[in-house]
């Protein structure tokens, strides 16, 4: 045996490799190889193991390769390999039981019968004519079928007649059109994964897919479903994952959905659902992921998320018709790394609990908490969109473990910025755009430094940036526009590279470099801005430092005026009640 593999070897392979005629197992997986696969390979007939998979070789595979009559396991995965494969590439491999191959042509026989019967069967952005291929209906040993990105435009009905061995099923991103078969529990009884995402399946969720009791994993995301979700998913107490995003399905999330107790991530946005989450949601305690975003759910955010789904560190909520205060349950969930909010109707201040999500803090990048785990051998890539650095996209699991967000755009927030927002020291992203958030950026922004992106934009802030701003020096993306900011813009560090002015426009009251105001003119510009509202913030500033002129005058002259309301019991009642009624006025109460 020569394992090699997970090293930083580069160059070829040399040919010499071929001498070595008592070697059973060639693992060289995971380098640096680049160049052909040497033909002198076909001298190990010994052989029975060849991974070469996650290199950058290039070339076809070897004809002589299908001399190997003892091979069970062979993986070229991941190379920049060409070409096409034959039946002659598998003329002598009856013992084949593994087989991974990605980027190829296969043109084989209609008729073609394999010598094989294979166990495993991984093929990738290949092209493999079309249809499902017949010599891969004929293999009835097989367990895992992975066939995604290979252009199939076929029925699943027409794929998976003689499948029934199967535990795991991935066919993602092909040209798969028609329903979902109702007898899909028959053909696939023991199936544990079932991803069928990014293709043309059409039609409503079947009830046979509840009687898949054994599935844990479910992605039929980014198809053409509708209809509603059948209540009785709620059957699977094994799923883990349950990804029915980008979809047409509508009406509510059914009540059972309590009983997949077992569920870790649910993705149900991009849909037409409506309705109110449903309270018997809080017995998946389990969940670490909920993505609802997108969707015509309505009503207060849900007090029980934050009581009940501790274990949550995604919860995305964007673009539905959410309403009402931000309740402070959801301030409990402390393990939070996302939480989106943006695009509904939530009025309120921002929690200054909100600091203590504790995932915000730690950066899971440097930690041995990784909480993206694989499920039975496989990596479930989960697929979020989130907002950040100004731009919507998409991120797999595998970035996301780096992604750490916090997104309360587009709504009708009040009250000032939190402070303690800035405990946040591993936020990557922070938008609290398109709110009417009043007073300063607080001081102790530059901690944040983490921060990738800040937008700030179409509020009524006022007051002057903080120099510690220029402290973050991993930002990026910032905009403060459309605000009542004053005084000089901050400079340094990163901030020289943020040379936009529509960063700060908006701003009639800001100067100083990249505007091409000069700081001695914005001293002589009136304070009116584009935002009647904008004043707010600064009318309660000034009566607060009038209220404080007010209070040094009244310890100065204290015999004069409190020494009377202390002696005096019916003037003492006098003042007190004007005084109410004055800060009543003053702050809005």
């Amino acid at each position: 045996m020569l394992d090699l593999a997970n090293n930083n070897l580069s160059g070829t392979i040399p040919s010499s490799l071929g001498d070595l005629r008592a070697l059973i197992r060639l693992e060289l997986s995971s380098n640096s190889l680049f160049g052909s696969i040497p033909s002198s390979l076909e001298d190990l007939r010994a052989l029975t193991r060849l991974g070469l998979s996650y290199n950058r070789l290039s070339g076809g595979i070897p004809l002589s390769l299908g001399q190997l009559s003892n091979l069970e396991h062979l993986d070229v995965i991941y190379n920049s390999l060409d070409g096409t494969v034959y039946e002659d590439h598998f003329a002598k491999l009856s013992k084949l039981r593994f087989l991974e191959v990605s980027s190829l042509k296969f043109k084989v026989k209609l008729d073609w019968v394999p010598p094989f019967q294979l166990q495993w069967l991984r093929l990738e952005s290949c092209d493999i004519g079309g249809q499902f291929p017949q010599w891969v209906q004929m293999q009835k040993e097989l367990l895992v079928l992975l066939m995604m990105n290979c252009s199939i435009s076929d029925t699943l009905s027409n794929s998976l007649y003689n499948s029934k061995n199967l535990l795991a099923l991935y066919m993602s991103n092909n040209h798969i059109q028609g329903p979902i078969p109702n007898n899909i529990s028959e053909m696939l009884p023991f199936l544990q994964q079932l991803r069928l995402d990014q293709n043309s399946i059409n039609g409503s969720l079947p009830d046979s897919l509840c009687e898949m009791r054994s599935l844990i994993l479910m992605d039929l995301s980014k198809n053409h479903l509708s209809g509603n979700i059948p209540g009785c998913l709620g059957n699977l107490h094994n799923l883990i994952s349950m990804k029915l995003s980008y979809n047409e399905i509508s009406g509510v999330v059914p009540n059972s959905i309590s009983g997949a107790s077992s569920l870790l991530w649910l993705h149900l946005n991009n849909n037409n659902l409506t309705g109110k989450l449903p309270y018997t949601m809080k017995n998946c305690t389990k969940l670490t992921v909920v993505d609802i975003g997108e969707n015509k759910f309505l009503g207060k955010l849900p007090k029980w998320i934050g009581n009940y789904l501790l274990d949550l560190q995604v919860l995305i909520l964007r673009n539905n018709n959410f309403s009402g205060l931000i309740p402070f349950e959801v301030c409990q969930l402390l393990k939070l790394q996302i939480l989106d909010f943006a695009n509904n109707n939530l009025t309120g201040g921002i929690p200054n609990c909100f600091g203590n999500f504790s995932g915000m803090v730690v950066n899971y990048s440097k930690s041995n908490n990784d909480p993206w785990r694989p499920i039975y051998g496989f990596w479930d890539f989960e697929i979020f969109t989130e907002l950040l650095k100004g731009q919507e996209r998409e991120y797999s699991n595998q970035i996301l473990r780096l992604l750490v967000n916090l997104d309360l755009s587009n709504n009708n927030l009040v009250g000032k910025i939190p402070w303690e927002l800035t405990r946040l020291s591993g936020l990557l992203g922070l938008n609290l755009s398109h709110n009417h958030l009043v007073g300063k950026i607080p001081e102790r922004i530059g901690d944040m430094k983490s921060i990738e992106s800040l937008d700030l934009a179409d509020n009524n802030l006022s007051g002057t940036i903080p120099s510690s701003l220029s402290d973050l020096s991993s930002i990026s993306h910032l905009n403060l526009s459309h605000n009542n900011f004053s005084g000089q813009i901050p400079t340094g560090r990163q901030l020289q590279t943020l040379d936009n002015p529509s960063i700060y426009e908006g701003n009639p009251r800001l100067c100083g470099a990249p505007l091409p105001k000069k700081c001695e003119e914005a001293l002589m510009v009136p304070n009116t801005g584009n935002h009647e509202a904008a004043n707010e913030g600064d009318s309660i500033d000034d009566n607060v430092l009038l209220a404080i002129f007010i209070i040094c005058g009244f310890a100065t002259g204290f015999w004069g005026v409190i020494g009377v309301l202390v002696f005096n019991k019916k003037w003492r009642q006098a003042y007190f009640e004007f005084a109410e009624e004055r800060i009543s006025r003053l702050f809005g109460g």
